[in-house]
């Protein structure tokens, strides 16, 4: 949570999730509220789905926001800018956030150290995808998997976390999947890594997956929260009238 000088008090890596069947009134006012970048980057999208699940993200996010500070949060105060990388981090406020969606679900990971999430559909092309993308290791722990169906799930767990590390990472899609493994040479999975050229440790958590979603998160913080936070977003309630 924060101070009111602005400092951090310590707070588990938390992740919010939510769908996205939300109204057009719920859309078109989170709309009117994003910061101009934010718009640009939301009509970038061609299909309404698309845009709806960029504005529903940000409202998820600010939602987050002011539950880990405890306060309501002026719009103001929220300014945003990008790292070379284009990972994105609030320009005053002194929490780390990541946002991922995937068909109707959202999802928002907060720390007080960098952090990514992953949220995935459950892919039924598990080997296949894993044999161009993964370590050996992770492919030999998923050629393992006698049950198709059981190994798909397995397959968009590692798929998940995978895609959190990267993104708490800063590199995103330049640092390629098959460069670092998330399965040990036992068989098991890690919960924490190193990475080449990356300073500290990166720590890594799944969630129980919900119907055909997967959910993992990733942190230089270790303290992580046991389940996602599943939340439905009010149409307003960060800011102070």
């Amino acid at each position: 949570m924060l101070k009111d000088n602005g400092e951090i008090r310590d707070f588990a890596v938390r992740m919010y999730v939510s769908d996205i069947s939300y109204d057009d009134a719920f859309f078109d006012g989170w709309f009117d509220r994003m910061p101009p970048a934010r718009k640009e980057r939301t009509l970038r999208y061609k299909r309404i789905p698309d845009r709806n699940r960029s504005i529903c993200a940000w409202a998820l996010l600010m939602y987050a926001l002011a539950d880990v500070s405890g306060r309501a949060i002026r719009d103001e105060e929220i300014g945003i800018s990008r790292m070379p990388s284009g990972k994105p981090y609030f320009t005053d406020i002194p929490i780390c956030f990541n946002i991922s969606h995937s068909k109707d679900r959202v999802a928002v990971a907060l720390s007080g150290e960098d952090v990514g999430c992953d949220v995935e559909c459950k892919s039924d092309a598990a080997l296949k995808i894993a044999k161009r993308f993964f370590a050996e290791d992770e492919l030999a722990f998923l050629a393992g998997i006698g049950n198709e169906s059981k190994r798909a799930l397995e397959f968009t767990k590692l798929w998940t976390l995978k895609e959190s590390v990267v993104k708490c990472s800063g590199d995103g899609i330049r640092r390629p999947f098959d460069s670092f493994s998330l399965v040990d040479e036992n068989g098991c999975k890690n919960r924490s890594i190193k990475l080449p050229g990356q300073d500290g440790t990166f720590y890594v958590k799944e969630f129980e997956s919900e119907d055909i979603y997967c959910y993992s998160v990733c942190s230089l913080h270790d303290d992580m929260e046991d389940t996602v936070r599943r939340v439905r977003i009010p149409s307003r309630f960060y800011q102070e009238e």
